[in-house]
């Protein structure tokens, strides 16, 4: 089932392919067109920050919201957009670049568990997303593509049966689902590796955890070269060199000298 934003980008976005918002043209302003759609301007700016994601319109401060069409690349995904930082819940506020290296170290080991612990039921249920994807990339629904990617991995998470690593998807949903949408801004519907996908499921299938985790690392990898993202470059440092630590505290020499029982009488009592 569609969240209220979904179905708010999901018409904006028909809008737009059809011509009705035609490339370059300036959208209603927001009070009069969330009061078209029957929705709060909340639910729409939401919406609206989908769309610009995906490269189908451009919002501009004290300009509005600008449409850009089915452009994709250079001229459909400014640099500024791309790179954006997203706030999560629990985690604080990710560059794409962070939030790539952390899917790199929590998704290869959820889709393993998920792999070794796989069902009937679940792989179906996989291969049904799989099949969602390949028809929205079809017909150039890029909203909906970007939907059941996220969905399928999601389903890994939940299907790797472990709460915690569950939570934590959870938690990551809405930054996952934006770093999702980076290469679709770039490169439309024509650059997306179903491939990929296949070669998760098809190893999944096999219950080989190691290569489905190897194929889980290889797409996302994949997925960063295509946002314009290299994370095997290094990465500047975000806070400032520690400060050196102090000099080692000096003692004075310790000095003691032998006594006789005599003189120590009385000293423990």
């Amino acid at each position: 089932m569609h969240s209220i934003p979904s179905s708010v980008a999901q018409a904006l976005q028909r809008r737009i392919v059809s011509g009705d918002y035609p490339s370059g043209s300036r959208l209603p302003p927001q009070r009069e067109l969330a009061e078209s759609l029957g929705v709060s301007r909340a639910s729409l700016r939401e919406a609206l920050t989908v769309l610009e994601t995906l490269g189908l319109v451009d919002i501009l401060p004290s300009h509005g919201v600008v449409v850009r069409g089915q452009k994709f690349g250079a001229e459909g995904a400014s640099a500024e957009r791309m790179h954006r930082s997203f706030a999560t819940p629990a985690l604080g506020t990710l560059s794409p670049r962070q939030l790539i290296d952390l899917r790199l170290v929590l998704e290869p080991g959820w889709t393993a568990l998920a792999a070794a612990r796989m069902h009937a039921a679940g792989l179906r249920h996989l291969q049904w997303l799989q099949q969602q994807l390949a028809h929205a990339l079809a017909r150039n629904d890029l909203l909906s593509a970007a939907e059941a990617d996220l969905h399928f991995h999601l389903l890994l998470a939940q299907l790797s049966g472990n709460p915690g690593l569950m939570a934590m998807a959870g938690q990551l949903e809405h930054a996952i689902g934006h770093s999702l949408r980076l290469p679709f801004a770039r490169n439309g519907a024509d650059d997306h590796p179903a491939h990929e996908h296949d070669a998760i499921v098809q190893a999944i299938a096999a219950g080989d955890a190691a290569a489905s985790a190897e194929a889980m690392r290889a797409h996302l990898l994949s997925a960063a070269r295509r946002s314009g993202i290299d994370p095997s470059a290094p990465q500047p440092s975000q806070h400032p060199a520690p400060e050196p630590l102090p000099e080692p505290l000096r003692y004075a020499p310790i000095s003691f000298r032998l006594v006789s029982i005599s003189e120590s009488e009385g000293v423990f009592e």
